[in-house]
């Protein structure tokens, strides 16, 4: 019979979550074949009401009160309270009845919080022991993350361990900084130049190539931000990708057609399944700062301007970039277009902030992160010395 391994994520609060699950699914179906891999999303397993409340009132505190989700997350201890006893309980009981028990897997890995307090719940109560690990997708830490009946961390950097082990008094020896789970295509393509990627994408190979991508919902609006830079008296090689907003995608098509780029070149993509060939052909990368496209960006080496950042773990996330010298914060399209400016004239600045990128870089995070549940599976997983 097949050994399993379960991923619980969630879907309603953006798309890094999903996609770092479907990275370690991938990465572990790869490197054996014989291992059972599924993929649930938490809370529509154990309350698709809870779901449905939960989404609505994450995107309309983002979109229409970021300031009240602001406090609501710094409130951190008193929602994870509230995770812990009440809800975990009743989550727990579900996810034990519908997911843990018919699965019997020999490994859970989580890549969204939510569901961890219900998941270590249901641990001491299943009828088959498992593994229980977390995935983290952000550069920053929260106490949602951390559990006693956790076995393994698999961090996002070096420091992140180093506060659990001060803050929260975790055994180093379980702590992996492997990085945020990206793609396995991003430890293959990572081995080709920048110019090796434009010119396999037909993009003009010796020129400055700026990448603005507003993730997979398209959140930020880049008409602005492309009329300022084809303003500028530098060269720029400028492609957009929208995601799945079609609005933007028309506008962008629009001004395209009908708007003066002479000295730039422009290219306009909607929804792009092989992120790491455009992020490999890019010299800078305009986003906002979500824990797994960040991730992606320094697998590929790209510097980053990071666009206004929503509030929360997004505005941690620039912060800790920022410190790291890999970005640079934008609130403002001329702001972005300042930045711009200076790094294609000065290479200087751009090659010191793609060095230190290329530094941080984790392009086989996913592979990684399989060792150590294909390890745990085993019974065999390392534990001398120090994995941050």
């Amino acid at each position: 019979m097949k050994k399993k391994v379960v991923i619980c994520t969630e879907e309603w609060a953006g798309s890094g979550h999903k996609m770092a699950a479907l990275a370690i699914a991938e990465a572990v179906r790869e490197m054996n074949t014989g291992i059972q891999v599924n993929i649930i999303y938490g809370l529509a397993a154990a309350s698709p009401l809870l779901r449905q409340i939960s989404h609505k009132a994450y995107h309309f505190s983002l979109t229409r009160a970021p300031r009240l989700w602001q406090r609501i997350y710094e409130r951190e201890k008193h929602w994870k309270r509230m995770l812990h006893r009440p809800l975990a309980a009743v989550l727990g009981e579900r996810l034990l009845r519908q997911v843990i028990e018919p699965e019997a897997p020999e490994v859970v890995i989580a890549t969204h919080a939510y569901c961890l307090p219900a998941l270590a719940w249901a641990k001491r109560r299943t009828s088959k022991p498992f593994q229980l690990g977390i995935a983290q997708t952000d550069f920053q830490l929260n106490s949602f993350w951390v559990n006693r009946e956790i076995d393994y961390y698999i961090v996002s950097d070096e420091q992140i361990g180093d506060q659990l082990v001060q803050k929260f008094d975790v055994d180093p020896n379980r702590i992996y900084a492997y990085s945020i789970p990206i793609r396995p295509s991003y430890a293959e393509g990572s081995k080709r130049t920048k110019r090796e990627w434009r010119k396999k994408l037909g993009l003009v190979p010796d020129l400055f190539t700026v990448l603005l991508c507003s993730g997979e919902a398209g959140h930020n609006d880049y008409v602005p931000v492309v009329q300022r830079l084809t303003e500028l008296d530098v060269p720029l090689q400028i492609v957009v990708i929208t995601g799945r907003n079609q609005r933007q995608l028309a506008s962008l098509q629009q001004y395209s057609e009908r708007g003066s780029t002479s000295m730039h070149r422009l290219h306009i993509k909607g929804y792009v399944e092989e992120m790491w060939q455009w992020l490999g052909a890019a010299d800078v990368l305009v986003t906002k700062p979500g824990g797994l496209t960040c991730s992606e960006a320094l697998a590929m080496g790209t510097p980053l301007i990071l666009y206004r950042p929503l509030p929360g773990q997004e505005q941690r996330n620039s912060r800790f970039l920022q410190q790291k010298g890999v970005a640079y914060a934008a609130e403002t399209p001329a702001e972005i277009a300042s930045v711009l400016q200076r790094l294609a004239k000065e290479r200087t600045a751009w090659s010191q902030a793609a060095a230190q990128a290329a530094r941080l870089a984790r392009p086989d995070s996913a592979y990684r992160t399989a060792e150590v549940i294909l390890a745990s599976l085993a019974d065999d997983r390392a534990t001398s010395g120090n994995h941050c």
